[in-house]
């Protein structure tokens, strides 16, 4: 009987043992994170503090906010946010890329196109000029003072223009510069993208000197027209300039 007992001891104890040793041996594989999130501007880098006894991998999931190094070197890249995953044989962490802007010129429109031209009123109030197939408002901000909203035949939104003052000129520069990606300039206008390329991107910017004055910015959908050569004639509508008049006379 005082055998059994013994033998029953001797196992209960192996039993005990072997997950805490198994622990510890998880243990030496585990990420360890300082920081789990970090806020950066434009071309920022930083250097993510992560420890493990095994190979740590770093994969981001949004390349248009930041990039990551094999050994977690962070660049951010345009405003926005994304998530970076570690990751080793036996955990997983995430660290938070936030890429906030230098530059706050003015604000962007908070629209999306397709939106009714009900809902761009109720958002920006009933004061505005208007055309057959676009309306104006008048000081919108201090630096860009006029925006702009065409539409199509349904009053659907079709594209936006703000127009910035031209003695703004290198402030606008570097607030596009540090939110889209640029990606040419023919004929005067210079093309951004809010995407690493035609395929992901949804929004085509375009940026003229209108005249001696301001700038025009425009945002347009990323259609197949706007990755054409025929870039000038579709990111300056007739519409922005019959209405851009008519809100001068």
């Amino acid at each position: 009987m005082k055998t059994q007992t013994n033998f029953f001891r001797l196992v209960f104890i192996a039993t005990l043992i072997v997950p805490f040793n198994s622990c510890d041996k998880d243990d030496q594989d585990l990420i360890s994170l300082s920081v789990s999130e970090k806020t950066l501007n434009f071309e920022d880098e930083y250097q993510i503090e992560a420890t493990s006894n095994s190979t740590i991998t770093y994969t981001v999931k949004n390349e248009y906010n930041a990039e990551v190094s094999e050994t977690g070197l962070v660049t951010a890249r345009f405003v926005g946010e994304t998530n970076i995953l570690l990751e080793n044989a036996e955990d997983k962490k995430t660290f938070k890329v936030i890429v906030e802007p230098k530059y706050n010129l003015y604000p962007e429109p908070d629209v999306e196109f397709g939106d009714t031209k009900s809902s761009i009123i109720a958002q920006f109030g009933s004061d505005y000029t208007e055309t057959t197939s676009a309306i104006g408002y008048t000081d919108y901000s201090s630096a860009a003072p006029i925006a702009m909203f065409t539409f199509d035949a349904n009053n659907k939104l079709t594209g936006y223009a703000i127009m910035v003052k031209s003695s703004y000129s290198t402030i606008l520069a570097d607030f596009l510069l540090e939110r889209y990606l640029i990606v040419s300039e023919q004929d005067g206008i210079y093309m951004f993208l809010n995407g690493l390329n035609t395929t992901t991107a949804t929004m085509a910017i375009g940026l003229q000197l209108y005249n001696i004055t301001y700038w025009m910015v425009m945002y347009i959908p990323n259609t197949s027209s706007t990755k054409s050569s025929k870039i000038k004639s579709t990111l300056a509508p007739n519409d922005f300039d019959e209405l851009f008049k008519k809100m001068k006379e």
